[in-house]
């Protein structure tokens, strides 16, 4: 099964993502890759991190996981984050881990959220636009729309 082919993917999406998400941190086993659960965690011990939304604007338009900075902000500010876990999503962690594969090639400090977007939702927490939450989000076509019940996915 390709981590790119959604279709070939189980019926139930919690664990199409899960699967696909493994499928990712196996291609990019050079790539260090941490659950949600741990980002919390390390987000709610301290404030070390910063959380970087690897996708276009038009996706991050829709919605963002609350506290996102895009890759230009990070980058036109970087010696700002230098001291900080940086965490790079997207909607189920390829592009994002290719973005941190190029971060520690610059010896950053830089993870990979595993199950990105589509984690996100499945653990029922909610994304933000414009200051405002919602259980809206880019899902990249229709073909990925793996979100939950109760979460409308986007695509265009």
């Amino acid at each position: 099964m390709s981590c790119i082919n959604p279709q070939s993917a189980a019926k139930n999406k919690r664990k199409s993502v899960e699967v696909m998400a493994d499928q990712i941190a196996n291609k990019f086993s050079d790539v260090p890759h941490i659950s949600i659960e741990e980002y919390l965690s390390w987000k709610k011990e301290s404030k070390q991190t910063v959380l970087i939304d690897v996708r276009p604007i038009q996706e991050r338009k829709v919605s963002i996981i609350p506290g996102a900075i895009s890759i230009d902000e990070f980058e036109s500010n970087s010696q700002k984050y230098e001291d900080k876990k940086i965490i790079a999503y997207c909607t189920i962690g390829y592009r994002s881990s290719e973005y941190v594969r190029k971060l520690k090639k610059k010896k950053l400090e830089a993870y990979n959220l595993k199950e990105s977007l589509l984690g996100w939702a499945h653990r029922g927490l909610m994304f933000e636009k414009d200051g405002t939450q919602t259980k809206k989000a880019h899902v990249y076509e229709e073909a990925w729309n793996f979100l939950p019940a109760g979460y409308e996915g986007i695509f265009e």
